[in-house]
């Protein structure tokens, strides 16, 4: 081999220790390495110094056999798949529908609102928590060299029910990412925004809700956004900023295009941090815990699917029970590296933040309408 200063071999012994080396076809290199604490960080930093020799390093093995092989660059291939685009498609058209069902709502509860406007502001708050979960991941993506994926945005029937446009996000990768820590954090990067843009129309409709024009029980809105309890953070927004909201008169209900949309953002981000098949928690799951417990926290989850008390979730747990009959593979260039520790304990957050922003069921408790 080579001992030139650019010297592939003098570049991976530099950073880890080599205790057999071979050449393979190609100029490609493969090393038997001793695995240590610092192994994560080095496997980073040698990335970086032979990508502009045309190599790529992977990790192969377990920590008591490592094998670590330098390998060609390959071009990246541009062929794309076209299911992505159909997906998004059609939770475009569901989207659209939803307003038109919700509009159709805000009607019969305040006949003099304007038509256009609480459509609008209602299909746009969904678009833009849509879109904010597809822009979270792929701005990580690149901020920790996660590789490319494919989104899928699962389209809802808005006729049952007419709030929930899409039934969550589900993902594959076409590319690998460098490690798990680098996967963990692009894929709770989506929920997280999401969640966030969730949080600030929950804010900005709670402050901006007017009164509706008819008594609730002269309606019947038994299939929509307003007849569905707050969920645990809701009902924190509404205690902080209940100063400044219009007070309701009692049998009355607040109207808010915005927190209806809102509303379909917190379910969304439930079911996105839930542990299962190839939702991003099925993916958090299978990074923390490995392949086999995230197959069985998939089923606990489609378990706690249908004990909820609407039968909205029932749809989404048969989706789950069809996809986590192929456990989700983890493509990662650095396949020996554990997760870390502080991420495993997130995660565990995570999934008590799932719950947070799950509406309370009416089985357990009813609460007074907004």
């Amino acid at each position: 081999m080579s001992g030139t200063p650019a010297d592939p071999e003098k570049l991976v012994a530099g950073l880890f220790r080599i205790e057999e080396s071979f050449a393979l076809p190609d100029g490609e290199l493969e090393f038997r390495v001793a695995y240590g604490e610092e192994t994560k960080r080095k496997f980073e930093l040698l990335k970086g110094r032979v990508a502009p020799l045309g190599l790529r390093p992977e990790l192969t093995g377990s920590a008591e056999e490592c094998v670590l092989t330098l390998r060609r660059t390959e071009a990246a291939k541009k062929k794309l798949s076209r299911l992505p685009v159909i997906f998004a498609l059609f939770t475009t058209v569901a989207v659209v529908v939803s307003a038109l069902l919700q509009e159709g709502v805000y009607q019969e509860l305040v006949p003099s609102w304007p038509y256009y406007p609480t459509l609008l502001a209602f299909g746009l708050s969904v678009a833009v928590l849509l879109g904010a979960h597809e822009l979270g991941q792929r701005l990580m993506a690149r901020a920790r060299d996660a590789g490319r994926a494919n989104s899928y945005w699962i389209p809802g029937v808005p006729f049952i029910p007419p709030f929930l446009p899409s039934l969550g996000f589900a993902t594959s990768q076409r590319e690998p990412a460098l490690n798990r820590d680098s996967l963990f954090d692009t894929v709770l990067a989506g929920p997280l925004v999401m969640l966030a843009f969730a949080v600030l129309l929950a804010a900005v409709g709670d402050v901006t809700a007017v009164q509706s024009s008819v008594p609730f029980a002269s309606t019947n809105l038994i299939n929509s956004t307003v007849v569905i309890n707050a969920n645990a953070i809701q009902l924190a927004i509404g205690t902080v900023l209940g100063q400044f909201a219009h007070p309701i008169a009692s049998g009355y209900i607040a109207v808010s295009p915005l927190e209806d949309g809102a509303v379909v953002g917190f379910i969304l981000v439930f079911l996105s941090l839930l542990p299962m098949a190839s939702y991003d928690g099925g993916i958090l799951a299978t990074v923390a815990w490995g392949q086999k417990a995230a197959r069985a926290a998939s089923y606990v989850s489609i378990l706690a699917l249908l004990v909820l008390d609407t039968w909205t979730y029932w749809g989404i747990a048969v989706i789950v029970l069809l996809l986590v009959g192929r456990p989700y593979q983890l493509k990662l260039e650095d396949e020996v590296s554990p997760l870390s520790a502080s991420r495993k304990w997130l995660f565990a957050g995570m999934i008590v933040l799932a719950f947070l922003c799950l509406p309370i069921p009416h089985n357990i408790a009813t609460l007074p309408l907004r």
